[in-house]
């Protein structure tokens, strides 16, 4: 939503200067959607954030801008989001898809509407099905979690470039024209990885690199960043192993057996993604036949993982912060295609680590 700011020069005469909702929310220091639950007196909003946002426009004039007024009276937008089935990944899929519904709650009263596609990730008719049924469908904008990484970008390719402007999430597509990415430098993800592992591994031994598959980009770079930054280390042997169906434990207890046999100097164990969970517990099942410590590092803030955190299993997490990168892809196609403003081109996710000390004090779903 846009404001003027109606200034009187010395002629008698006045000049609006253009204000958005976004400058308003940072002079208060809140969110957009608290200016937002303000101006149109909905939602809860603490008195003294009501007075400090209020006395903000009184003392700048500002005069609500017509055509974001009348917003809620236009046409209907409606906004697609492709993504895997919230349950796949340990429940990863279930937190980009409470910050859509997030953003959504707030920009209801523009007439913005979703229309979700989920598919499995590891069934390739799914998501092919998924891709129908948005031609199908017709829509403003669409944002899209790219983890089948070729058969997202054929289909952008042939079927959404130049028609259907198109927000990313979680993983890139750097050859694919899209209107915004949001979410990480993968590579440095992975490098921020493998330091913190030649750290508490003392600078020896050997490192597993786990990588789940199918392998998006994100997941390929990530390997290769924690790789590329361990290769300097002479003592430091590092060996890749590449999983299927990454909800299955079982396969995952297989896999960390057949790691512990087959390196016998076996350090530390990386896992791509946030199935570390997995491998905490089977490595947690071995404990007494292991001994020394193998130091894990793996991503996200699910419960299983945080538990492990807690318990000492795991010893850093990485988070990407899959709220945020849900909550705001729905804002950056309402900017760009309601609002008619200009979005950013690449809005990165901080790589955040996280360890048993901090977890209490880290809020994840901050939009």
């Amino acid at each position: 939503m846009s404001y003027y700011a109606v200034t009187v020069t010395p002629e008698g005469k006045t000049s609006e200067e253009k204000m958005t909702i976004k400058e308003i929310a940072i002079k208060a220091g809140v969110s957009i959607g608290t200016v937002d639950r303000v101006l149109h007196n909905r939602g809860r909003v603490s008195p003294d954030t009501i007075k400090k946002i209020d006395q903000i426009i009184k003392e700048s004039g500002y005069k609500p801008n017509i055509f974001a007024s009348n917003l809620s009276s236009s046409k209907t937008y409606t906004f697609g989001i492709l993504m895997p089935i919230h349950s796949q990944d340990s429940g990863y899929w279930a937190i980009p898809e409470l910050g859509i519904k997030s953003a959504l709650k707030e920009l209801t009263m523009y007439n913005v509407k979703l229309k979700f596609f989920f598919f499995n990730k590891y069934i390739i008719q799914s998501f092919e099905k998924a891709c129908e049924n948005i031609l199908k469908t017709n829509l403003d904008g669409i944002l899209i979690a790219p983890v089948l990484t070729e058969q997202t970008g054929t289909f952008i390719k042939d079927n959404l470039s130049k028609k259907i402007p198109c927000v990313i999430f979680d993983s890139d597509l750097p050859e694919i024209d899209y209107l915004s990415f949001i979410g990480q430098n993968s590579y440095q993800s992975g490098i921020l990885a493998g330091r913190l592992m030649s750290i508490i591994s003392k600078e020896k031994g050997t490192i597993t690199i786990v990588r789940v598959i199918p392998d998006d980009y994100h997941i390929r770079r990530r390997a290769e960043g924690f790789i590329g930054f361990l290769k300097s280390y002479e003592n430091i042997k590092c060996s890749l192993y590449d999983i299927e169906e990454s909800d299955n434990p079982k396969i995952f207890e297989y896999l960390t057996e057949k790691i512990v046999n087959e390196n016998k100097d076996l350090s530390g164990i990386f896992v791509t993604n946030d199935s570390i969970h997995y491998i905490a517990k089977a490595v947690k099942s071995l404990n007494n036949k292991l001994n020394r410590k193998i130091n894990l590092i793996g991503y996200d803030l699910m419960d299983k993982n945080i538990a492990y955190l807690k318990e000492g299993i795991i010893d850093f997490l990485i988070s990407q912060q899959p709220y945020s990168q849900g909550y705001k892809g729905i804002y950056t196609l309402f900017r760009a295609i309601v609002l008619k403003e200009k979005v950013k081109k690449r809005i990165m996710m901080p790589i955040d680590i996280i360890t048993k000390e901090n977890i209490d004090y880290y809020y994840q779903y901050n939009s």
